[in-house]
């Protein structure tokens, strides 16, 4: 069995893709690449878009199998959807060949859920930046992009909330900072949610209260992102609200928020709730509590 008769399979209108076949496309060469190119357009669409999902799961269920050559030819190919999917694949990339490749996407794409996408893995570079993963000339060449995206696109949109959950990520941008403002004050919970995700990001410590405050908001979305704001902040100050969450919100993203976000700050008053919860008979959340708790021994207080 060659490689070509597993794309054929692959490929084909109908039918399953079996993992034995997913598995020759792993670290293709740029011969085999060539083989792949010669039948891919002969596929629909919508199979194209399986086929690049299939090999993401396979990636993320397995570190062995790299694809990042597959996703990265995809990134040319003339149906959108499948160079969103393509796009979405190089998630977990940190080369900056690959960066550039992004940054050209979100700037210059025809589609808008493309650039929207590209938008969301950037934010995966501009966390490197943060920690100090990234070099400085990509890291101000990127910084300089999600500016231009934040200031060009429609008010509120998703494109422009994206690149600002992204630039967010910028210690102390002034651009980040006027349009956190400007979609929490002025936007509706969408915009406030994408305000809240940036404030956390932000590190910045102006917006302890307001993030606080969000976490007894009536909308549950922005409850979860106020909890995973607060606990990207490590704020100690909003442990007793955080354990009121899990103890009396019913909607389950924002009890699984409180509880990750109790891990991230891992005070004793933490520590003893995700404790109790680990020790509850909900299997869902004793295993979240267990995750937090394995995290808060490497925060807060020992």
């Amino acid at each position: 069995m060659g490689l070509t008769d597993s794309l054929k399979r692959l490929l084909a209108a109908e039918g399953p893709m079996h993992q034995q076949d997913l598995i020759y496309l792993s670290d293709l060469s740029w011969d085999q690449m060539q083989e792949l190119e010669a039948i891919w357009y002969g596929a629909p669409a919508s199979r194209r878009v399986q086929l690049i999902k299939q090999l993401q799961k396979l990636a993320n269920d397995d570190v062995q199998y790299n694809f990042k050559r597959i996703f990265l030819f995809a990134l040319e190919d003339h149906h959108p959807a499948v160079r969103k999917v393509a796009v979405e694949g190089l998630w977990e990339e940190d080369s900056p060949f690959i960066l550039e490749k992004l940054e050209g996407i979100l700037l210059n794409d025809s589609s808008l859920e493309v650039r929207v996408s590209a938008a969301g893995v950037l934010s995966n570079y501009a966390y490197k930046s943060a920690v100090g993963e990234l070099d400085d000339e990509h890291a101000s060449r990127l910084q300089e992009v999600l500016q231009d995206v934040v200031q060009q696109a429609d008010d509120g949109s998703e494109l422009q909330r994206k690149a600002l959950e992204a630039l967010a990520f910028f210690e102390e941008d002034p651009i980040a900072d006027d349009y956190i403002e400007r979609l929490y004050w002025e936007g509706g919970y969408e915009e406030q949610a994408s305000a809240l995700i940036a404030m956390g990001r932000s590190m910045n410590t102006k917006w302890s209260s307001t993030i606080i405050k969000e976490l007894g908001n009536p909308h549950p979305k922005l409850r979860k992102e106020a909890a995973r704001a607060a606990g990207e902040m490590a704020l100690r100050e909003s442990v007793p609200d955080l354990i009121r969450l899990t103890q009396e919100d019913t909607d389950k993203e924002a009890i699984h928020a409180a509880i990750w976000a109790l891990g991230q700050i891992g005070t004793p008053q933490a520590k003893r709730m995700l404790r109790h919860i680990a020790n509850s008979s909900n299997k869902d959340l004793q295993s979240a509590a267990e995750e937090a708790l394995d995290e808060a021994m490497y925060s807060g207080d020992i």
